[in-house]
């Protein structure tokens, strides 16, 4: 089985294709990623959707349940009120990934606060 690396993806709605530009800028440039993991609930997010096509990724959605079942390092209370887990970039990259998945990069928020990723390797499920 080939490992994968999976760019994790949290966002406001309000989040435009440089803030997604902005917070994978911020992870070391040498990563290639295989997918995007974001919750489903925000998969068809056009900017998102455009961010994708520029990096040439498939974006893989993370059901809610999943999401919340996943522990993270990262422990964001506001992030642990709306989606019962730390990090969303976190959680949706390693759910998506078979046990024991891990994290090579934790939480990277862009400059503008509106988008946040996080990079897991291991076997896409």
């Amino acid at each position: 089985m080939t490992e994968s690396i999976i760019l994790g993806v949290g966002f406001r709605q309000s989040a435009q294709f440089e803030s997604f530009q902005n917070a994978v800028a911020q992870i070391q440039p040498s990563l290639s990623y295989d997918a995007i993991a974001v919750p489903d609930d925000k998969q068809d997010h056009q900017m998102l959707q455009a961010f994708a096509n520029h990096m040439a990724l498939r974006i893989i959605g993370v059901p809610q349940t999943v999401i919340a079942a996943m522990k993270t390092p990262t422990q964001s209370e506001i992030i642990d009120k709306k989606r019962q887990t730390g990090s969303v970039a976190e959680a949706a990259a390693l759910a998506i990934l078979h046990h024991p998945a891990r994290l090579l990069v934790t939480r990277c928020i862009s400059e503008d606060r509106l988008a946040v990723c996080a990079v897991a390797k291991g076997v896409i499920l």
